[in-house]
């Protein structure tokens, strides 16, 4: 059960935001509004094209939404000038991508402790924290080679122990397990889920795969920028298991909410 007096990491207020295409002004978020609490694992879901992305790009202060907040640690993102937004980011923010970035005249270990040369810690202590976090994710022994050189899945467990050793206040993964075949996604999933259990991590994760919301305890359901419905708890593992898939495809490419699909004068197919 989730601890309902534990603070409020992120809280998104009223974000929309709207682009510019060939003169015409394209709504692309429509007025979301979400919280998530320290400790949380929250996915966020929804079609291609529903926004997933813009939203997650206004979180990390890569894009300022044009109108509402994004506030972490109570720290408004769409407030701060861009400097001030790279170092909030590579301080507090810990980011897996869908495709693995690397500096590839460096190995695993220097790749993963790079961070925190940045932040200014000497060669010895960055490598002692990054081996920490290799050894989380089961790939200590993989320190020395080159991470091109790993498996898809691997490379991902790279990268987020390359997020976990600035011990960030938030891991955002972006499409974590979209490159990646059944097991390799699983083997990534389960550590994300022993980082939230077992050290208190908290997790949002955008994802297409409607496979892994089970194993949130938030779920934020968006459908053509707005957000339509949220899940705590009891509530996410039920909409996860009621979800319609086609038998061995676990990519999401369509969800049927009856509700909203009616209100835009259609139906569920």
């Amino acid at each position: 059960m989730m601890n309902k007096n534990k603070e409020i990491i992120l809280k998104i207020e009223n974000v929309k935001m709207d682009f510019n295409v060939g003169g015409q002004i394209v709504p692309v978020l429509k007025g979301i509004s979400l919280d998530i609490n320290q400790g949380d694992f929250a996915v966020i879901f929804g079609p291609s094209g529903c926004g997933k992305s813009t939203l997650l790009h206004c979180i990390l202060g890569m894009e300022k939404p044009t109108s509402g907040k994004v506030l972490i640690e109570g720290t408004e993102m769409g407030a701060m000038i861009e400097d001030d937004v790279v170092r909030f980011r590579k301080t507090r923010i810990g980011i897996v991508f869908q495709q693995s970035i690397w500096i590839k005249s460096l190995n695993v270990l220097e790749n993963v402790s790079f961070p925190n040369l940045l932040k200014g810690m000497t060669k010895e202590e960055a490598q002692r924290l990054a081996l920490e976090t290799l050894k989380d994710v089961k790939l200590d022994n993989w320190a020395n080679y080159n991470p091109s050189s790993l498996s898809g899945g691997q490379q991902q467990r790279v990268s987020l122990a390359r997020a976990l050793t600035l011990d960030p206040a938030i891991i955002v993964a972006d499409e974590p397990t979209g490159n990646l075949d059944t097991v390799a996604g699983d083997e990534l999933i389960n550590l994300l889920v022993n980082l939230n259990k077992e050290k208190g991590k908290t997790i949002v994760m955008v994802t297409h795969d409607l496979e892994y919301l089970k194993f949130a305890n938030k779920l934020f359901h968006i459908i053509d920028g707005e957000l339509v419905e949220q899940f705590d708890n009891a509530g996410a593992i039920k909409m996860s298991g009621s979800l319609r898939t086609k038998k061995g495809e676990r990519t999401q490419k369509t969800v049927c909410h009856k509700d909203y699909l009616e209100s835009k004068g259609t139906t569920c197919k």
